[in-house]
């Protein structure tokens, strides 16, 4: 918000697709990761193994990817945003 009042539009724009990409990030976390993730804590501190502990893991895997990539992105967008104040 900062930098569009400063006038600063690209830092903004870049900045702004970062905050896109973690609503995104956030969202596939909650969605996906979060309910797997306990789950599995659940187990552990149960001291058991879910019965489908491989289809879940499969399923966290199929996310790590994309939200890797997804933060890498935020992290490239933050600096083009600092980088071009």
């Amino acid at each position: 918000m900062l930098a569009f009042l400063q006038h600063a539009w690209a830092s903004g724009v870049a900045a702004t697709l970062a905050l896109v990409l973690l609503l995104a990030w956030l969202g596939i976390f909650a969605r996906i990761s979060a309910p797997i993730n306990k789950r599995l804590s659940a187990a552990a501190y149960a001291g058991d193994v879910p019965r489908d502990a491989r289809a879940l893991q499969e399923r966290w895997d199929s996310v790590i990817v994309l939200r890797a990539v997804i933060q890498g992105l935020v992290r490239t967008l933050l600096c083009v945003s600092l980088a071009l104040r």
